[in-house]
Protein backbone atom coordinates (compact mmCIF):
# COMPACT_ATOMS: atom_id res chain seq x y z
CA UNK A 1 0.00 0.00 0.00
CA UNK A 2 1.48 3.41 -0.97
CA UNK A 3 2.11 6.06 1.67
CA UNK A 4 -0.41 8.92 1.29
CA UNK A 5 1.10 12.13 -0.06
CA UNK A 6 -0.03 14.19 2.95
CA UNK A 7 1.69 11.74 5.31
CA UNK A 8 4.92 11.85 3.30
CA UNK A 9 4.88 15.64 3.24
CA UNK A 10 4.24 15.79 6.97
CA UNK A 11 7.19 13.49 7.67
CA UNK A 12 9.52 15.36 5.33
CA UNK A 13 8.75 18.57 7.20
CA UNK A 14 9.99 17.21 10.54
CA UNK A 15 13.29 18.70 11.68
CA UNK A 16 14.67 15.30 12.72
CA UNK A 17 14.93 14.11 9.12
CA UNK A 18 17.35 15.05 6.38
CA UNK A 19 17.93 13.34 3.05
CA UNK A 20 15.01 10.88 3.30
CA UNK A 21 15.57 8.04 0.85
CA UNK A 22 12.52 5.87 1.48
CA UNK A 23 9.28 5.81 3.47
CA UNK A 24 7.28 2.59 3.84
CA UNK A 25 4.14 1.64 5.76
CA UNK A 26 4.40 -0.95 8.50
CA UNK A 27 1.35 -3.19 8.76
CA UNK A 28 2.03 -5.42 11.76
CA UNK A 29 -1.02 -4.83 13.92
CA UNK A 30 -0.08 -1.36 15.10
CA UNK A 31 -3.17 0.69 15.93
CA UNK A 32 -2.03 3.93 14.27
CA UNK A 33 -0.22 4.72 11.01
CA UNK A 34 3.38 3.58 11.48
CA UNK A 35 6.24 3.91 9.06
CA UNK A 36 9.83 2.95 8.44
CA UNK A 37 11.81 6.03 7.39
CA UNK A 38 15.19 5.46 5.78
CA UNK A 39 17.70 8.28 5.48
CA UNK A 40 21.24 8.30 4.14
CA UNK A 41 22.66 7.67 7.61
CA UNK A 42 20.00 5.92 9.67
CA UNK A 43 16.65 4.12 9.80
CA UNK A 44 13.82 5.47 11.96
CA UNK A 45 10.40 4.38 13.19
CA UNK A 46 7.69 7.05 12.92
CA UNK A 47 4.20 6.76 14.39
CA UNK A 48 1.24 9.06 13.73
CA UNK A 49 -0.25 9.96 17.09
CA UNK A 50 -3.88 9.99 18.14
CA UNK A 51 -4.98 13.38 19.45
CA UNK A 52 -6.49 11.87 22.63
CA UNK A 53 -3.50 9.73 23.55
CA UNK A 54 -0.53 11.69 22.17
CA UNK A 55 0.63 13.02 25.55
CA UNK A 56 0.32 9.61 27.16
CA UNK A 57 2.24 7.85 24.41
CA UNK A 58 5.07 10.39 24.27
CA UNK A 59 5.42 10.53 28.05
CA UNK A 60 5.68 6.74 28.33
CA UNK A 61 8.06 6.44 25.39
CA UNK A 62 10.39 9.03 26.93
CA UNK A 63 10.19 7.43 30.37
CA UNK A 64 10.91 3.91 29.12
CA UNK A 65 13.70 5.03 26.79
CA UNK A 66 15.46 6.76 29.69
CA UNK A 67 15.20 3.79 32.03
CA UNK A 68 18.56 2.73 33.45
CA UNK A 69 19.94 0.13 35.81
CA UNK A 70 19.73 2.46 38.81
CA UNK A 71 15.95 2.54 38.40
CA UNK A 72 15.62 -1.22 38.38
CA UNK A 73 14.95 -1.72 42.09
CA UNK A 74 15.00 -5.48 42.61
CA UNK A 75 15.23 -6.45 38.94
CA UNK A 76 18.25 -7.08 36.81
CA UNK A 77 17.61 -5.05 33.73
CA UNK A 78 18.80 -3.66 30.44
CA UNK A 79 19.51 0.01 29.83
CA UNK A 80 16.08 0.83 28.43
CA UNK A 81 12.68 -0.73 27.91
CA UNK A 82 11.82 1.09 24.70
CA UNK A 83 13.68 2.48 21.68
CA UNK A 84 15.29 5.90 22.04
CA UNK A 85 13.04 8.83 21.19
CA UNK A 86 14.47 10.98 18.42
CA UNK A 87 11.63 13.47 18.01
CA UNK A 88 8.09 14.08 19.21
CA UNK A 89 5.28 16.58 18.91
CA UNK A 90 1.48 16.32 19.09
CA UNK A 91 1.31 14.53 15.73
CA UNK A 92 4.41 12.33 15.49
CA UNK A 93 6.61 10.11 17.62
CA UNK A 94 9.94 9.20 16.02
CA UNK A 95 12.25 6.60 17.57
CA UNK A 96 15.15 4.38 16.66
CA UNK A 97 14.07 1.57 14.36
CA UNK A 98 14.25 -1.91 15.91
CA UNK A 99 15.46 -4.37 13.32
CA UNK A 100 13.75 -7.61 14.24
CA UNK A 101 10.27 -9.04 14.62
CA UNK A 102 7.29 -8.92 16.97
CA UNK A 103 7.27 -11.42 19.81
CA UNK A 104 4.02 -12.76 18.35
CA UNK A 105 5.85 -13.74 15.17
CA UNK A 106 8.89 -15.24 16.88
CA UNK A 107 9.62 -18.95 17.10
CA UNK A 108 9.83 -18.87 20.88
CA UNK A 109 7.67 -21.32 22.78
CA UNK A 110 4.62 -20.00 24.59
CA UNK A 111 6.19 -20.09 28.06
CA UNK A 112 9.19 -18.05 26.88
CA UNK A 113 6.92 -15.49 25.24
CA UNK A 114 5.00 -15.15 28.49
CA UNK A 115 8.23 -14.88 30.51
CA UNK A 116 9.58 -12.17 28.20
CA UNK A 117 6.38 -10.15 28.45
CA UNK A 118 6.10 -10.47 32.24
CA UNK A 119 9.70 -9.33 32.69
CA UNK A 120 9.06 -6.17 30.66
CA UNK A 121 5.78 -5.61 32.50
CA UNK A 122 7.43 -5.91 35.91
CA UNK A 123 10.16 -3.46 34.93
CA UNK A 124 7.60 -0.99 33.66
CA UNK A 125 5.65 -1.18 36.92
CA UNK A 126 8.75 -0.31 38.92
CA UNK A 127 9.71 2.82 37.01
CA UNK A 128 9.83 6.09 38.95
CA UNK A 129 6.86 7.99 37.54
CA UNK A 130 6.83 11.32 39.37
CA UNK A 131 7.01 13.46 36.25
CA UNK A 132 4.38 11.30 34.52
CA UNK A 133 1.69 11.58 37.20
CA UNK A 134 0.09 14.69 35.73
CA UNK A 135 0.30 13.53 32.11
CA UNK A 136 -1.05 9.98 32.38
CA UNK A 137 -4.58 9.41 33.65
CA UNK A 138 -5.89 6.99 36.22
CA UNK A 139 -7.85 4.20 34.59
CA UNK A 140 -11.58 4.83 34.70
CA UNK A 141 -13.28 1.72 33.34
CA UNK A 142 -16.60 3.48 32.65
CA UNK A 143 -14.94 6.35 30.76
CA UNK A 144 -12.84 3.94 28.68
CA UNK A 145 -15.97 2.05 27.59
CA UNK A 146 -17.83 5.29 26.87
CA UNK A 147 -15.00 6.44 24.61
CA UNK A 148 -15.29 3.25 22.57
CA UNK A 149 -19.04 3.68 22.21
CA UNK A 150 -18.91 7.24 20.87
CA UNK A 151 -19.68 6.00 17.34
CA UNK A 152 -20.75 2.38 17.87
CA UNK A 153 -21.49 -0.20 15.23
CA UNK A 154 -25.14 -1.06 14.62
CA UNK A 155 -24.91 -4.10 16.92
CA UNK A 156 -23.52 -2.11 19.84
CA UNK A 157 -25.92 0.79 19.29
CA UNK A 158 -28.91 -1.57 19.26
CA UNK A 159 -27.90 -3.05 22.63
CA UNK A 160 -26.63 0.12 24.30
CA UNK A 161 -28.84 -0.29 27.39
CA UNK A 162 -27.59 -3.85 27.93
CA UNK A 163 -23.97 -2.74 27.50
CA UNK A 164 -24.46 0.12 29.95
CA UNK A 165 -25.62 -2.42 32.54
CA UNK A 166 -22.54 -4.59 31.92
CA UNK A 167 -20.26 -1.58 32.24
CA UNK A 168 -21.92 -0.44 35.44
CA UNK A 169 -21.78 -3.91 36.98
CA UNK A 170 -18.07 -4.37 36.29
CA UNK A 171 -17.11 -0.81 37.25
CA UNK A 172 -18.97 -0.88 40.56
CA UNK A 173 -17.29 -4.10 41.66
CA UNK A 174 -13.82 -3.11 40.46
CA UNK A 175 -13.99 0.25 42.25
CA UNK A 176 -15.22 -1.42 45.45
CA UNK A 177 -12.41 -3.98 45.38
CA UNK A 178 -9.76 -1.30 44.83
CA UNK A 179 -11.05 0.73 47.76
CA UNK A 180 -11.45 -2.16 50.19
CA UNK A 181 -8.06 -3.68 49.34
CA UNK A 182 -6.32 -0.28 49.13
CA UNK A 183 -4.61 -1.45 45.95
CA UNK A 184 -1.86 0.89 44.81
CA UNK A 185 -1.62 2.06 41.22
CA UNK A 186 1.40 1.61 38.98
CA UNK A 187 2.07 2.70 35.42
CA UNK A 188 0.29 0.05 33.33
CA UNK A 189 0.92 -0.42 29.62
CA UNK A 190 -2.69 -1.47 29.11
CA UNK A 191 -2.07 -3.56 25.99
CA UNK A 192 0.88 -5.92 26.42
CA UNK A 193 -0.04 -7.87 23.36
CA UNK A 194 2.74 -10.06 21.97
CA UNK A 195 2.62 -7.78 18.91
CA UNK A 196 3.64 -4.83 21.12
CA UNK A 197 6.94 -6.44 22.07
CA UNK A 198 9.78 -6.44 19.57
CA UNK A 199 12.73 -8.83 19.52
CA UNK A 200 15.79 -7.44 17.78
CA UNK A 201 18.47 -9.46 16.03
CA UNK A 202 20.48 -9.59 19.27
CA UNK A 203 17.47 -11.23 21.04
CA UNK A 204 16.83 -8.12 23.13
CA UNK A 205 13.19 -7.28 23.85
CA UNK A 206 11.57 -3.85 23.50
CA UNK A 207 8.17 -2.60 24.68
CA UNK A 208 6.26 -0.29 22.29
CA UNK A 209 2.84 1.28 21.64
CA UNK A 210 1.77 3.05 24.85
CA UNK A 211 -1.47 4.69 23.77
CA UNK A 212 -3.52 2.53 26.20
CA UNK A 213 -1.31 3.34 29.21
CA UNK A 214 -2.95 4.34 32.49
CA UNK A 215 -2.22 4.30 36.18
CA UNK A 216 -4.03 1.29 37.64
CA UNK A 217 -3.45 -1.67 39.97
CA UNK A 218 -1.01 -4.33 38.74
CA UNK A 219 -3.98 -6.66 38.26
CA UNK A 220 -5.22 -4.58 35.33
CA UNK A 221 -2.04 -5.11 33.29
CA UNK A 222 -1.95 -8.81 34.17
CA UNK A 223 -5.61 -9.18 33.21
CA UNK A 224 -5.31 -7.39 29.88
CA UNK A 225 -2.18 -9.40 29.08
CA UNK A 226 -4.09 -12.64 29.71
CA UNK A 227 -7.15 -11.53 27.73
CA UNK A 228 -5.59 -9.87 24.69
CA UNK A 229 -3.20 -12.77 24.12
CA UNK A 230 -5.95 -15.37 24.63
CA UNK A 231 -3.89 -17.13 27.28
CA UNK A 232 -5.51 -20.31 28.60
CA UNK A 233 -7.24 -19.95 31.94
CA UNK A 234 -5.24 -22.80 33.47
CA UNK A 235 -2.09 -20.67 33.03
CA UNK A 236 -3.34 -17.79 35.18
CA UNK A 237 -1.93 -19.14 38.45
CA UNK A 238 1.51 -19.56 36.89
CA UNK A 239 1.42 -16.03 35.48
CA UNK A 240 0.53 -14.53 38.86
CA UNK A 241 3.19 -16.60 40.62
CA UNK A 242 5.87 -15.74 38.07
CA UNK A 243 5.08 -12.04 38.33
CA UNK A 244 5.43 -12.38 42.11
CA UNK A 245 8.90 -13.86 41.64
CA UNK A 246 9.90 -10.83 39.58
CA UNK A 247 8.45 -8.34 42.09
CA UNK A 248 8.72 -9.85 45.55
CA UNK A 249 6.67 -7.05 47.14
CA UNK A 250 3.62 -7.91 45.03
CA UNK A 251 0.61 -9.34 46.83
CA UNK A 252 -1.98 -10.73 44.47
CA UNK A 253 -5.64 -9.70 44.71
CA UNK A 254 -7.27 -12.55 42.83
CA UNK A 255 -10.82 -11.25 43.04
CA UNK A 256 -9.75 -7.92 41.54
CA UNK A 257 -7.74 -9.78 38.90
CA UNK A 258 -10.79 -11.87 37.97
CA UNK A 259 -12.97 -8.80 37.47
CA UNK A 260 -10.27 -7.04 35.47
CA UNK A 261 -10.02 -10.14 33.27
CA UNK A 262 -13.77 -9.90 32.62
CA UNK A 263 -13.42 -6.19 31.92
CA UNK A 264 -10.54 -6.87 29.51
CA UNK A 265 -12.50 -9.47 27.55
CA UNK A 266 -15.42 -7.05 27.47
CA UNK A 267 -13.59 -3.96 26.26
CA UNK A 268 -11.44 -5.91 23.78
CA UNK A 269 -14.61 -7.24 22.20
CA UNK A 270 -16.03 -3.73 22.01
CA UNK A 271 -12.85 -2.52 20.29
CA UNK A 272 -12.93 -5.34 17.75
CA UNK A 273 -16.62 -4.76 17.01
CA UNK A 274 -16.04 -1.03 16.61
CA UNK A 275 -13.22 -1.70 14.16
CA UNK A 276 -15.31 -4.10 12.10
CA UNK A 277 -16.15 -2.72 8.68
CA UNK A 278 -19.79 -3.76 8.44
CA UNK A 279 -20.14 -2.78 4.80
CA UNK A 280 -17.04 -4.73 3.80
CA UNK A 281 -18.02 -7.77 5.85
CA UNK A 282 -14.88 -7.71 7.99
CA UNK A 283 -14.85 -11.30 9.27
CA UNK A 284 -11.50 -11.12 11.09
CA UNK A 285 -12.43 -8.36 13.52
CA UNK A 286 -15.86 -9.90 14.06
CA UNK A 287 -14.29 -13.28 14.83
CA UNK A 288 -11.83 -11.72 17.29
CA UNK A 289 -14.69 -9.90 19.03
CA UNK A 290 -16.71 -13.10 19.36
CA UNK A 291 -13.67 -14.90 20.77
CA UNK A 292 -13.23 -12.28 23.51
CA UNK A 293 -16.91 -12.21 24.45
CA UNK A 294 -17.14 -15.99 24.46
CA UNK A 295 -14.18 -16.02 26.84
CA UNK A 296 -16.02 -13.48 29.04
CA UNK A 297 -19.05 -15.76 29.34
CA UNK A 298 -16.94 -18.85 29.90
CA UNK A 299 -14.77 -17.20 32.56
CA UNK A 300 -17.70 -15.73 34.48
CA UNK A 301 -19.53 -19.08 34.43
CA UNK A 302 -16.45 -20.97 35.54
CA UNK A 303 -16.05 -18.70 38.59
CA UNK A 304 -19.82 -18.33 39.22
CA UNK A 305 -19.61 -14.56 38.85
CA UNK A 306 -23.04 -13.02 38.38
CA UNK A 307 -22.73 -10.75 35.35
CA UNK A 308 -24.84 -10.51 32.16
CA UNK A 309 -23.75 -12.93 29.42
CA UNK A 310 -22.39 -11.03 26.42
CA UNK A 311 -23.05 -13.73 23.84
CA UNK A 312 -26.77 -13.46 24.56
CA UNK A 313 -27.05 -10.35 22.39
CA UNK A 314 -25.06 -12.02 19.60
CA UNK A 315 -27.33 -15.08 19.71
CA UNK A 316 -30.46 -12.89 19.66
CA UNK A 317 -29.22 -10.95 16.64
CA UNK A 318 -28.27 -14.19 14.90
CA UNK A 319 -31.80 -15.53 15.39
CA UNK A 320 -33.29 -12.25 14.11
CA UNK A 321 -31.45 -12.59 10.82
CA UNK A 322 -32.87 -16.07 10.07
Amino acid sequence: MPVPINVMNSLRSLTCFSDIQAISLLANGLSQTSLKVTTASKVFFAKKLNDETANTEVTCALLCAQFNTEDALELDTMKSLSPQVIYHDQKWLVTDFVNGRALADSELKSDLKISTALTLMAKLHQLPTTFANKKIKQLNTKVSVKRLLTNPTSLLAKHSHFLNNVTQSLTTTINRLIITSQSLSVLCHGDINFTNILLDNAHRSWLIDFECAHFAPVEFDLAMFIAVNNIAKNNIDDIVNNYGKLVSSYRSNRELLNYYILYSYYINGLWYFNNTNELAGDELMHTLAIKQWSAFDSFSSRLSIEVPKLMSIIDVDSMDTH
